[in-house]
């Protein structure tokens, strides 16, 4: 999944156009998407066996998308020719197979602990089910379009990030850093920090984050315990993420923000101590003690965590930069 992203990142559609090319035996590839609670909008098809099913069962409010978006849980129709499929969808399998399609697949986009609605739909000109290794890679590709949807949903500018390759976090290069890999000027906008993490990195990225903290504003107490928290987060993903996950460091409208994701198997039940208000009860974290070390070093913690991962959003206030 990561390799996805970071050959095809940012941008989604550059991802959806290589889709067919990536996943042997599918014809055709549609993406509709939007926030949650939203009515899903077209973003891609590949073609026209995809482009009219794909537009109708947004307007004829039935079809695998509708259902793998509401239901969660993909959607996997062989035939659509058979009754079974006809007397469940029966606009949506008159246009699709008066397009061409025979076979529709579609899947959530839920992954890294993120949903949005919508659905990755594949479709193919002849009847039969995907194997297993073909619904595998329909799930993997799936779940990095639901990755880049999330990294679009900040609104940060990330070209020049995956430009200089999406791997280990990195200076994000923006215009106002200096040669050689310099620290942003504190009061910088944008993206400071990005990339992936593993365990061969927890020091590197300790050491990058205090760099930042320091560079962005925060006095050493602030920026020692905000380093703990990232830290705390960073070692549990390592731990009990799957190995491996990806960070974000960015400043904007005064406070300097971070989101450590994986696409590990996500944290246990919610605990009903420790709530936060404005979120709800807080996930169980791998040794509570590390939890309570993120909420007191930092203004505001978000936790987003589902059976497709664990996101966790950090910030911390920033003074603003004095004038000289």
């Amino acid at each position: 999944m990561w390799d996805l992203v970071s050959a095809y990142g940012p941008d989604v559609t550059t991802l959806c156009r290589a889709g067919t090319s990536l996943m042997w035996g599918i014809d055709g590839l549609g993406l509709s998407a939007g926030p949650v609670g939203t009515v899903p909008e077209v973003r891609f098809s590949s073609d026209k066996i995809s482009s009219r099913p794909e537009s109708a069962q947004l307007t004829l409010g039935e079809g695998p998308c509708r259902d793998a978006a509401a239901t969660r849980a993909p959607v996997w129709a062989p035939d659509l020719a058979t009754g079974s499929w006809r007397q469940r969808w029966p606009w949506f399998t008159r246009a699709a197979l008066d397009a061409g399609a025979r076979a529709v697949f579609a899947l959530p986009l839920h992954a890294g602990g993120m949903r949005h609605d919508g659905a990755v739909d594949l479709y193919r000109p002849l009847p039969g089910p995907l194997n297993s290794a073909e619904r595998l890679a329909a799930t993997t590709f799936t779940a990095a379009v639901a990755e880049l949807l999330t990294l679009e949903s900040h609104g940060l500018n990330l070209t020049q990030v995956f430009a200089r390759g999406w791997r280990d976090p990195r200076p994000a290069g923006t215009a106002q850093e200096a040669e050689g890999g310099a620290v942003a000027p504190a009061g910088t906008e944008g993206v400071l920090l990005a990339g992936w993490f593993g365990p061969a990195m927890l020091g590197p990225v300790r050491d990058q984050i205090r760099t930042h903290a320091l560079g962005q504003g925060l006095r050493n107490d602030q920026a020692h315990r905000f380093v703990l928290a990232v830290q705390e987060a960073v070692v549990n993903t390592v731990r009990h993420g799957g190995g491996h996950g990806q960070l974000l460091l960015w400043r904007r409208a005064g406070h300097l923000w971070c989101e450590i994701s994986d696409h590990g198997p996500g944290i246990s039940a919610p605990e009903t101590s420790g709530a936060d208000s404005a979120t709800g009860p807080a996930p169980v974290w791998p040794g509570s003690s590390g939890l309570q070390i993120i909420r007191r070093a930092c203004t505001s913690v978000d936790i987003t965590t589902s059976p497709t991962g664990t996101r966790l959003l950090l910030s911390h206030s920033l003074a603003p930069p004095s004038r000289a």
